[in-house]
């Protein structure tokens, strides 16, 4: 999407990439806040969160993301399994204190799908997700495909799988790797806007949590609305969930502390004459 239109103090559709307009009555947002207020919106009068907003802003950490396709079973990892670092307080400065860096010894956060999901992974294979948290800084770099991503990323993602294979005792997992991706903060913002690279959205410090937290409506735009993980409630699957049925609630004019009194299943919206579900 290029743009947001806006007329009379309005939002009356979207712009597309190839100069097609979309007419809509009101237009929700779900992309980075950061990138709908500083990039969709071309009049600077019209944000509600300008870069002097975002200069003062905390971003939540970045990651690295390793994906995996392993040779044979590994019942040495759990559906979830943590590996935590000795040097917990190094580790936390690392990615969040006044020189951001790249941990010396990472900890990081390992699923294995396959093990509850066999569909997910070719049989006598495991499927593996793996998160490396790291500082929100796009100059760490990008991932790629068999490790063609950039020297930083990849040489992480080496010893994190050799962490991986020592503490979980599995010496022969690089060996079994048949299938390997990374994604780096850098992919975060080529990719998806993220602010700063951020796999997460801005950080729940006080000034960005609850209340504080940027709102579900445009202060300047009449009719435009966000949801994700920039907004209201926070950051994580669930509390992006949660923002689009707060969102659902305001547009009804439903003002109770509950959820939802049913499922938002099977929803069709009409956007400018298409059926999107």
């Amino acid at each position: 999407m290029r743009r947001i239109v806006v007329a009379d103090g309005r939002a009356t559709g979207v712009e597309l990439a190839d100069g097609e307009v979309i007419e809509a009555d009101l237009v929700v947002s779900a992309a980075d806040l950061h990138h709908t207020e500083t990039q969709l919106l071309d009049d600077p009068a019209l944000r509600s969160y300008p870069e002097s907003y975002w200069e003062k802003a905390v971003a939540g950490p970045s990651a690295l993301l390793v994906l995996l396709g392993v040779e044979g079973d590994l019942p040495e990892l759990e559906h979830h399994t943590l590996f935590f670092a000795e040097a917990w307080s190094e580790n936390f400065e690392a990615i969040f204190g006044r020189e951001p860096r790249i941990p010396d010894v990472p900890s990081f956060y390992v699923c294995k799908p396959s093990g509850v999901d066999p569909s997910v992974a070719p049989e006598g294979t495991e499927n593996l997700f793996v998160l490396v948290p790291l500082p929100a800084d796009p100059g760490l770099g990008a991932g790629g495909v068999d490790g063609a991503g950039d020297e930083r990323m990849e040489a992480l993602a080496d010893r994190v799988i050799a962490t991986m294979a020592e503490w979980a005792g599995i010496p022969d997992l690089a060996q079994r790797i048949v299938l390997r991706r990374t994604i780096g903060p850098a992919d975060f913002e080529n990719d998806l806007h993220a602010w700063k690279g951020t796999a997460l959205g801005p950080a729940h410090v006080l000034r960005q949590s609850a209340f504080f937290r940027p709102g579900n409506v445009s202060k300047k735009v009449r009719d435009l609305y966000y949801v994700g993980s920039s907004t209201i409630p926070g950051i994580g699957l669930p509390m992006c969930l949660i923002s689009a049925e707060v969102l659902v609630k305001r547009l009804r004019g439903d003002t109770t502390a509950g959820p939802l009194p049913e499922p938002l299943t099977g929803m069709t919206t009409t956007l400018a004459g298409r059926a999107v579900g």
